[in-house]
């Protein structure tokens, strides 16, 4: 029988941090490592994402899921424009609220993007960086294949807003399907689309997904690719090979931007590699961070 959620995360530890600016939810074991991993989920997702690597990480590392503004029980701001600035400046909330110094930093699609500003801006603050099928960069046309269409011919801004107004089982489920790979259905779990459906439901997580997606003109915070070349710090570019986002060649293009940047594909996975092949992600992240070659 496969680990349920609450399952895979015994022995770790669900609390909120009350920073300067913000409150957030986080999911934390490992504190007696010295190293410490904060991990970003997607645009959409919750710290339940993360059920299936907090433990395992947690044998090497002090790792830390959070929540981002507007997501789950995580602070909702009045105002919602460049949100990539508030979930940089969300996670350096959490650190000082924790006294961390400096750490290293994940971000999966959307949380990838969210942690753009913070790599860009206070790369002093970093060890390093995993970019998850996701980062805040404009890349040059012609340089990556357009998106597939989405699946069920909807974007997933669309559906997520359509989903708001009327939060059903159905509806979560067909959502979470467009983020697994198109031949993978049965890793959307009964126990995912419910512990999602609990979170839709509540009126802030509602408010603050509203916020989320409605904002205008999301790719006007993204950076260039001049500026993206600029990054210094060590950097692993994990990628999906099937979702309704971009494919391989994109994540290519950004580690082929970013000086010695690793890459590496993680086959048959859409935009949650670290909940479908949490294996492969999990020795994959720990190798990165130990200074070991990936691929």
């Amino acid at each position: 029988m496969p680990q349920t959620i609450w399952t895979a995360l015994l022995g770790a530890e669900v609390k909120f941090i009350d920073g300067a600016k913000y409150r957030t939810r986080i999911v934390e074991a490992g504190r007696e490592h010295e190293t410490t991993l904060v991990m970003a989920h997607g645009g959409g997702g919750h710290l339940e994402t993360f059920a299936y690597n907090v433990m395992p990480l947690a044998e090497h590392f002090h790792v830390i899921g959070m929540e981002m503004v507007c997501h789950g029980l995580s602070t909702v701001p009045d105002v919602v424009d460049d949100f990539n600035a508030l979930v940089s400046e969300q996670v350096l909330d959490v650190m000082d609220a924790l006294g961390l110094e400096k750490v290293w930093i994940h971000g999966e699609a959307g949380g990838g993007s969210g942690i753009t500003p913070l790599v860009m801006e206070h790369p002093e603050r970093l060890h390093g960086v995993i970019f998850e099928s996701g980062i805040a960069v404009n890349l040059k046309e012609g340089t990556y294949a357009p998106p597939a269409p989405p699946v069920g011919g909807m974007t997933m801004r669309d559906r997520t807003l359509q989903l708001l107004d009327n939060p059903t089982w159905e509806g979560i489920h067909a959502r979470l399907l467009m983020v697994m790979h198109r031949d993978h259905p049965e890793r959307v779990t009964d126990e995912l689309v419910d512990v999602r459906l609990a979170h839709y439901s509540r009126p802030s997580t509602n408010e603050g997904q509203r916020k989320y997606y409605s904002r205008p003109n999301a790719a006007s915070h993204n950076y260039t690719e001049e500026q993206i070349a600029t990054i210094q710090l060590p950097v692993l570019v994990l990628w999906c090979d099937g979702n309704s986002g971009l494919g391989p060649d994109a994540g290519e293009r950004v580690a082929s931007i970013i000086p010695n940047a690793q890459f590496m594909l993680m086959p048959e996975t859409g935009w949650w590699a670290h909940w479908e092949k949490p294996e492969l992600f999990n020795a994959a992240v720990t190798r990165f961070i130990k200074g070991e070659r990936v691929a």
